[in-house]
């Protein structure tokens, strides 16, 4: 299972950076090894993804057999978190005149659920769909649902997806600014926590690599942005303790 889950986490990773077919090459893997290993439970299998990451290669024919797939395994099982996905799917393989009614049906699924992230995915999804149809109003509703949502989950290569699409209809986006810990880069964040465990500065730079001028450096940085003064506070801030 520990096999299964990083597969799928190396493959949202790559749909979300932009690469398609990197994504579908490890979706198909996934696949694969879970057929391998007698596992068709439809709640672990990318079955929604590998449909938007076939869409985005431009083969629809392969992304409607794969929704087609997904959906029949989903309602066999009959839960409402892959129900919500394989409408989704469906809905996004759907003709402009029935696509409607399955990413409804997943929105309303998705509220019995706590997956905040997958509702976000289908109303980016449903979004995308409505604009590339010619409603860009309906479609506006629908993206701001999900941009909001993937900030809240500090979901940015998301986020960034939902602005562009939202820009897309004619709407000005003002993204929300990184606050606390979030606004850290990835640099100043290590040295951070590395500081709120305990170690000294030369500690630090000596596992990072860096000089002790250099962590100083990006410590008074952090604390400019985090608004405090020691590491006491910095470990209460980021460790809670």
């Amino acid at each position: 299972m520990g096999e299964a889950w990083c597969l799928y986490a190396v493959g949202d990773l790559e749909l979300a950076e932009g690469d398609p077919r990197a994504a579908t090459k490890t979706f198909l893997d996934l696949s694969r090894r879970l057929g391998e290993w007698g596992i068709a439970d439809p709640d672990l299998s990318p079955g929604a993804e590998l449909v938007d990451a076939l869409l985005r290669l431009g083969r629809p024919a392969d992304a409607e057999a794969e929704a087609r797939r997904y959906a029949a395994a989903a309602r066999t099982k009959g839960r409402p978190w892959s129900v919500a996905r394989a409408h989704r799917a469906l809905g996004t393989v759907a003709d402009h005149g029935s696509f409607d009614a399955h990413f409804e049906a997943a929105i309303e699924r998705h509220a019995d659920t706590r997956d905040l992230f997958e509702a976000a995915r289908t109303h980016l999804a449903y979004g995308g769909r409505l604009r590339r149809a010619g409603r860009r109003v309906d479609a506006r509703a629908h993206l701001r649902t999900a941009l909001e949502s993937f900030d809240d989950l500090g979901a940015d290569p998301w986020a960034r997806t939902t602005a562009a699409e939202l820009e897309a209809t004619g709407e000005k986006v003002a993204r929300r600014e990184a606050s606390g810990a979030a606004s850290l880069t990835p640099q100043e964040l290590q040295v951070s926590l590395l500081l709120a465990e305990g170690r000294t500065t030369r500690e630090t730079a000596a596992s990072l690599f860096l000089s002790p001028k250099t962590v100083e450096y990006h410590l008074r940085k952090v604390y400019t942005k985090l608004d405090i003064h020691s590491r006491a506070e910095l470990a209460e801030m980021l460790l809670g303790s």
